[in-house]
This record gives C-alpha cells, structure tokens and sequence, in this order.
C-alpha cells in the first residue's frame, strides 16, 4: 500500500472509494486508509502463524509413535 500512496502522491492523483471511508485527498482518508492496510497485514500475518501451527500439529500426529 505504501507504493500505491507514494503513486497517488507523486501523480497527483487520488483514491476515492464510494462505499468506504477512503478517500487519500485529505488527511483523515489517508489515516483510514493506513489504519486498514495495517489491520489487513496483521490478519494476513494471524493467518499465516495459525497454519503453520495446525499443519505442525498435524505432521506430529502422523508421525509413528516409539517403539514398544
């Protein structure tokens, strides 16, 4: 996102969503903006961490148990 802002700014352009408050012309559009990229980023990261322990916790469970 943060290349998409530089961009914007550097093309004089703007992002201006109708259905959402993101609108990257003033400043509380690009806090809003900023804010859900990094909440976004954090779920994606939440994610990521929760599958690798499940799939950590499946190969232990398929690993053969000790020998009697």
């Amino acid at each position: 996102m943060k290349v998409i802002m530089k961009f914007l700014e550097e093309n004089n352009a703007y992002l201006d969503c109708a259905n959402d408050d993101i609108n990257t012309t003033n400043a509380n559009g690009k806090m809003v903006t900023r804010l859900l990229t990094t909440i976004s980023q954090n779920e994606i990261e939440r994610t990521s961490e929760r599958t690798k322990i499940s799939l950590a916790g499946a190969i232990k469970q398929e690993q053969p148990s000790s020998i009697y």
